[in-house]
C-alpha cells in the first residue's frame, strides 16, 4: 500500500516501522532521568539504564478531580458512539497513512470498541455499587442510566461483529488485537449485573451462553493464528502462511495471555489450551533480558538497538511480567520485579511522553512510539492490582492518576497517536480503565 510519502506498517497499538532511525542508537549510551511532571530530561549521574529509579513523593490527588476527569472522558465516549454501538471509523486520513489492507479496519474497530466498552462496564459496576467509602460525585452518578444504555447498544454490536472478525489479509493480522481485548470485554459482560431490570433465569442462561460462544470464537481464532514458535504477531510478510511463520512479539503475546487469564478466572466455560499458553510463555521468556527488559520482538532479541534498552522497554515490561505472573511464573514475575518496574515507569515516564502524539512511529528517543503511552498505563494499573503491599498500591495508583489527569484533552479524550478515527476512543478507554482501577486503591477498595 502506498501513501504520498511513506509506507508505514502498524499494529493496533504497537507499530512496526520499517524506517527505524539509526540515529536513535546514539542515545542508548546515556539515560536521562525523567521527572514526569515537567517532561524535561535531566541527565542521571549514574549514566546507566539499570540504575534504581525512585519517584518523588507527591500529594494525594483529590477524588473530586478524578471524578471530574472520568465524567468528561465518559461524556466523550457517550457523545461519539457510532449509531451501531461501536466506536471509531476509517476516516481522518492524513498524508502519512497507515498500512491497512483487506479488513484491517475491522480489527481496529474491534479493539477500539472493546476497550471503550470495557471502561464503561467497569464504570457502570462502580456506579451500581456506590459504596459510601467510594465518595462518588453526584455528577458522575448521574451518568449511570446513559452508560447502561450505551453498553446495551454496544453489546448488540459485540454479539454480531466479534463473531465475524477474521484475518485482516494474508500479511496482516490486526484482528488479534480485537480478539484479545474482546475477550476481556466479554468477561466483564459475563459479570454484568442488572439491578434495575433483573433477568429471569432463562434470560440469564441465554445471555451467558451467547457470551460463552463469543469467547470460544475469539479463542478459536487466536489458536488459528498462533505463531509457529508460540505466541502471537500481527504481520506475516516474509512468508505468509495460514499459521503465521513470522516472529512472535512479547507485547501482543502478553496482551493475549492477560485476556485469556481474565476469561479463565471468570467462570466462562471454555477450554484454554495449556499447551498454547506454555508456548506463549516460553516465547515471552526468550525475549526477556536479565535486567527485566523485553525485546520489541523475538526477531530483535539479539539487536543492540535502543528500542530494546530500558527506556524502550518501559511500555511493555509491566505487561510482560504481568502476563507471566498471571500464568504462574514465580521466577520472573515477583513482587520485587513488579515494584521495581512500577518505580521506573513513574520516575522515567518522560521517555514515553517524548513520543506521545508524534505522527511518525518510533521517531522519539529509544524508538519510542506514541501509542506506547496509554497502553503502558493500562497495564501498569493492572500490575498495581497484583501488589501485595496495600501502601504501595495506593502510592502507585496516586502516581498513575497524577500523570493522567493533566493530559486529558479539552474534549474529554485522551489520545497518544493519530490513528484514523480510533485514537480518541481506545486512548480514552484505556485511560478511564486505569483511573477506575487506581481510584479503587485511592479509597482503599482495591483488589
Amino acid at each position: 500500500m502506498k501513501t504520498s510519502r511513506f509506507v508505514i506498517i502498524i499494529p493496533f497499538f504497537f507499530v512496526s516501522l520499517f524506517l527505524f532511525e539509526e540515529g536513535a542508537d546514539s542515545f542508548a549510551e546515556e539515560l536521562p532521568k525523567i521527572v514526569y511532571n515537567d517532561g524535561l530530561p535531566e541527565r542521571d549521574s549514574s549514566r546507566h539504564s539499570d540504575a534504581p529509579a525512585i519517584p518523588e513523593p507527591i500529594e494525594p490527588v483529590p477524588l473530586t478531580d478524578v471524578d471530574a476527569a472520568m465524567f468528561h472522558g465518559t461524556e466523550l465516549l457517550l457523545k461519539r458512539q457510532n449509531k451501531d454501538g461501536s466506536w471509531g471509523l476509517p476516516i481522518n486520513t492524513k498524508r502519512l497513512n497507515i498500512y491497512a489492507p483487506g479488513s484491517s479496519h475491522d480489527g481496529y474497530r474491534a479493539g477500539t470498541t472493546a476497550l471503550a466498552l470495557e471502561s464503561l462496564l467497569r464504570l457502570e459496576r462502580l456506579l451500581q455499587q456506590n459504596r459510601p467509602e467510594d465518595k462518588l460525585s453526584p455528577e458522575l452518578l448521574s451518568l449511570k442510566p446513559v452508560i447502561s444504555d450505551a453498553i446495551d447498544r454496544c453489546e448488540v454490536w459485540m454479539f454480531d461483529k466479534m463473531l465475524k472478525l477474521k484475518r485482516s489479509s494474508e500479511d496482516v493480522i490486526y484482528n488479534n488485537w480485537g480478539h484479545a481485548y474482546g475477550m476481556t470485554a466479554f468477561q466483564l459482560m459475563h459479570e454484568r449485573q442488572f439491578p434495575e431490570k433483573p433477568l429471569s433465569a432463562t434470560e440469564l442462561a441465554e445471555r451467558q451462553e451467547k457470551i460463552r460462544v463469543a469467547v470460544e470464537y475469539q479463542l478459536k481464532m487466536l489458536t488459528s493464528f498462533e505463531c509457529l514458535a508460540g505466541g502471537w504477531c500481527y504481520y506475516d510478510m516474509d512468508h505468509p502462511a495460514r499459521r503465521p511463520s513470522a516472529s512472535t512479539l512479547c507485547f501482543l503475546t502478553g496482551t493475549v495471555l492477560v485476556s485469556m487469564a481474565d476469561v479463565r478466572d471468570s467462570g466462562i466455560k471454555v477450554e484454554i489450551s495449556q499447551e498454547i499458553v506454555d508456548r506463549a510463555l516460553d516465547s515471552i521468556i526468550r525475549q526477556r533480558r536479565p535486567n527485566g527488559t523485553f525485546a520489541y520482538g523475538e526477531y530483535t532479541a539479539n539487536w543492540p538497538r535502543s528500542i530494546n534498552h530500558m527506556p524502550g522497554s518501559l511500555g511493555r515490561s509491566q505487561l510482560c511480567h504481568l502476563a507471566l505472573g498471571l500464568w504462574g511464573d514465580t521466577e520472573h514475575a515477583t513482587q520485587q520485579e513488579y515494584t521495581d518496574w512500577l518505580n521506573r515507569f513513574v520516575a522515567r515516564i518522560g521517555w514515553l511522553d517524548i513520543g506521545r502524539k508524534r505522527p511518525v512511529p518510533h521517531e522519539a528517543w529509544f524508538q519510542v512510539a506514541g501509542y506506547f503511552y496509554y497502553y503502558a498505563h493500562y497495564y501498569a494499573s493492572r500490575v498495581v492490582d497484583e501488589l501485595e503491599n496495600v501502601e504501595k498500591q495506593q502510592e502507585f495508583a496516586n502516581h498513575l492518576t497524577a500523570i493522567l489527569l493533566p493530559l486529558q484533552e479539552k474534549d474529554g479524550s485522551w489520545w497518544d497517536y493519530p490513528l484514523y478515527d480510533y485514537h480518541p476512543y481506545y486512548g480514552t478507554g484505556m485511560a478511564l480503565s486505569t483511573l477506575i482501577r487506581s481510584r479503587a486503591h485511592l479509597v482503599g477498595n482495591g483488589r
